[in-house]
Parts: structure tokens; sequence; C-alpha cells
């Protein structure tokens, strides 16, 4: 018995010990973006580098944020206007469409709800090129709409799908009381249905959010403007052109800190509502 005992408490050791061994090493590329951004510019171009900086700045951020030659603010705007614009609009039509796939009969609807499941297997890189033929008809390259629209095509069926099964698992007394009471369709879905359904809608209104905000593929191919480069694309082409790595990685530490700040605003609504919205057939 105790040598059993002291064997499962060794294999427990050595996954407690694996596990903090994987984290280090998966956080390490982390720690040193953060190291570079405090690290004076002398410092970041020495020939023997160590773990831990001997001198800590913030300069590099002031920089960042002040000098009119590095466009970060400029990004940073154009991001923040295409992320919080797709995420809006990916709410509100899949919410929509969500209720209708939960609630309203219709032919075709268990097919059409599969196909958006299915559309989930496909890479992004499917519909670059029909997006861009799309948007160039219609004069949408270079503008925040038409990568915005693009954005909102690649979330949308993933939405939907979750509030879908998030729908599926709210009481239908309560919205038949509610049109009893002489509620309509839009009245139902925006004062029982989304209230109800709020930690669905703010993990899918995170999750839209990262995405987004992290998009490089869509961004890279229908913005070429140099005004309208978000953070992903202009990060890149500033790190090709230039080669002050303590201000692009304060940049790119800047950067993550909105999606940082979302996950830990709203993590107990993640687990919680991408789990109830997932099981529900």
């Amino acid at each position: 018995m105790v040598s059993g005992r002291a064997r499962r408490r060794a294999a427990d050791t050595a996954a407690f010990v694996g596990v903090i061994g994987l984290a280090a090493l998966a956080l390490f590329p982390f720690y040193w973006m953060l190291r570079t951004a405090f690290t004076p510019q002398a410092g970041a171009f020495s020939l023997h580098p160590t773990v831990w900086p001997g001198t800590v700045t913030w300069l590099n951020f002031v920089r960042v944020l002040t000098s009119p030659t590095i466009p970060f603010v400029l990004y940073f705007k154009n991001s923040l206007i295409v992320s919080a614009s797709t995420t809006a609009l990916v709410i509100i039509a899949g919410s929509w469409g969500a209720y209708a796939l939960a609630r309203m009969d219709f032919r075709g609807k268990n097919v059409f709800a599969v196909t958006l499941l299915l559309i989930q297997m496909f890479p992004p890189v499917v519909l670059l090129i029909p997006l861009f033929l799309v948007m160039a008809r219609l004069h949408l390259v270079d503008t925040y709409l038409g990568l915005v629209l693009a954005l909102v095509t690649l979330n949308l069926p993933f939405v939907t799908w979750l509030l879908r099964g998030y729908f599926l698992g709210l009481p239908k007394e309560l919205e038949d009381a509610a049109r009893i009471d002489g509620c309509g369709r839009f009245g139902v879905l925006f004062r029982i249905a989304l209230p109800l359904a709020a930690p669905g809608v703010a993990a899918v209104a995170t999750l839209s959010m990262v995405n987004s905000w992290n998009d490089f593929l869509f961004a890279f191919v229908l913005i070429n403007n140099d005004a309208r480069k978000v953070l992903a694309t202009g990060l890149a082409a500033y790190g090709q052109a230039n080669n002050d790595y303590t201000a692009l990685f304060a940049m790119a530490t800047l950067t993550t800190v909105p999606i940082v700040a979302l996950f830990v605003l709203f993590q107990r609504y993640l687990v919680g509502g991408l789990a109830a919205g997932s099981v529900k057939a």
C-alpha cells in the first residue's frame, strides 16, 4: 500500500513538473518580448544577452506612443475600429440567425445548421481569393468596410452555431409567457432570450474580438494603404523596414494588452458559455 501510494505521488510530482516545464517553454517567447520591450536600445543589440535585463526602462513605450515616425497609435485605432465593428455585426447577425435556427421551423433548417458547422472545417485561406474578388468588384478593397465584412464572414458561422446551442438550452416557457403578454419575435429575442444568453453572448463576443484583432491574412490581402493598416500587418511592415527591435517589441506588448484584459474580464463566461453552447444538438 505504501509503495503504491509512493508511486502515485511520484507520478503526480513528475506530471506537475512536466506541466510546469511545458508552461515555461510556451511562455518564454512572451517573457523575451517583455524583456526586450523594457530594455534600452543599446542592450537589445548586445552580443551577450542575459535572461534578466541589466537595466529596465519605460522609454520604449513612451517613444512608441509619442513618436511621429512610429505609427503605432494609427494602427491601434484601425484595429480597434475593425475589431469592434466586426464584433458588433457578428453578434447582431449571429444572434438573429441562431434564434431562428433554435426556435423557428422552416424547410432545410437542420441541413443549414449542419452546413454552418461544416464550414468551420475549411481553412480561412480557401475564402481569401473569392472574398478578394467580391470586394474588388464592390470597390471595397483598402476600406474598413471591406475588411470588416470579410472578418464577419469568417466569424459568423461559428458564432451562429454556438448561440444556437445556447438558445436551445433556454426554457421555452418564458418565451411563451412573453408572447402571451404581447411580445413579438424581436421582443422575445431582445427582452428574454438575449439577456438570459448573456454569458454565451459574452463568450462569442470575446472570441470574435480576439479573432478580428489577431487577423493577419485578410488584413494583409485587403488593406494595402498604410493609413488603414491594422496592428498585425502594420507591425510586420515596420519590422521589415526597421531594425528598431525595442520599439517593435514594445508595440507587440501593447498589442497583447487588450486581448489579455478581455480574457481576464470575461474568463468566467468563456468556459461556461462555450460549454453550454456546444453540447446542444
